[in-house]
């Protein structure tokens, strides 16, 4: 007899949970069939006096749905599912000085996500900016989104991570799963969101931190989960996220830290997740 967590889902009375007769073979989504591979979650099969069907374990499914859903009579449940089921997220754009236009190009982009972000913020650093063009990104933020925040850099040479984690301060109490950096000079990529939904939801996998291994200087499409983030106060004390989750997990001692030793080697940890592998 297999143990059956709280925290599961039994997919006996799911719209979306395919029979034949009595017994469940599979999930319309694929969820039975990604979920038997997955390292930690746990595909059980179970049985009652009506079926006999899966239960999820140690996995709560989003796209869950019974009879009792607004939609269940309609003909694309599928469509109206997957509609329903998104992760909201917040972006932090540093503008270089590189031209307000290319601040208006990353607005386009970050528009044009399957999902846009829910709160944006820019942040401009000391560098002077004549008061015009000040104006204009303002009012480009004003235009585009309905939450969002213009930070102000005094300090020089602030460290990214440092100021990120201001601007984290002042969004946490909106509601989102992630946030993610970007550069005024850099393109971002139209299939982000969909590179992180797909990650997490579809193929159900964790992450603390996602970023460029094989460039630590590069904050573009570097993206932290908000609980990770509160759970390890930021980049708190000059320790970047990744370095406090490899100590956590004994990837790193404090004397690697401290020296500020980083290699592929030591950073290689289920939370910590290269970009280039979406």
């Amino acid at each position: 007899m297999k143990e059956i967590s709280i925290i599961s889902t039994a997919c006996k009375n799911c719209l979306f949970a395919e029979y034949e007769g009595n017994t469940q073979v599979g999930c319309k989504l694929h969820r039975t069939e990604k979920i038997s591979n997955h390292p930690v979650y746990e595909l059980i099969e179970a049985e009652d006096d009506e079926k006999e069907f899966y239960v999820l374990n140690n996995h709560i499914c989003p796209y869950q749905r019974t009879s009792s859903w607004l939609h269940s009579e309609d003909e694309d449940l599928l469509v109206k599912v997957k509609e329903e089921v998104y992760m909201s997220w917040a972006a932090v754009v540093f503008y270089r000085h590189n031209g307000i236009d290319s601040v208006e190009k990353r607005i386009t982009e970050l528009k044009k996500q399957s999902r846009p972000p829910k709160v944006v913020t820019l942040v401009i650093d000391p560098k002077d900016i004549d008061k015009q063009d000040f104006k204009s990104l303002h009012q480009m933020m004003e235009d585009n989104f309905e939450i969002w925040y213009l930070q102000r850099v005094l300090q020089e040479e602030l460290p990214d991570r440092f100021t990120a984690d201001i601007c984290f301060d002042k969004m946490k109490k909106h509601r989102f799963m992630f946030y993610s950096y970007f550069e005024s000079t850099q393109s971002i990529d139209l299939n982000y969101y969909d590179k992180i939904h797909k990650f997490v939801i579809d193929d159900m996998n964790t992450y603390g931190i996602i970023k460029h291994k094989d460039d630590d200087d590069n904050i573009q499409h570097v993206t932290i989960s908000k609980i990770t983030h509160l759970k390890y106060g930021g980049n708190g004390n000059g320790v970047p996220i990744e370095y406090k989750i490899a100590h956590e997990n004994k990837d790193l001692t404090w004397m690697d830290i401290s020296n500020k030793t980083i290699s592929n080697e030591t950073l290689e940890d289920k939370f910590i997740i290269d970009y280039s592998l979406l």
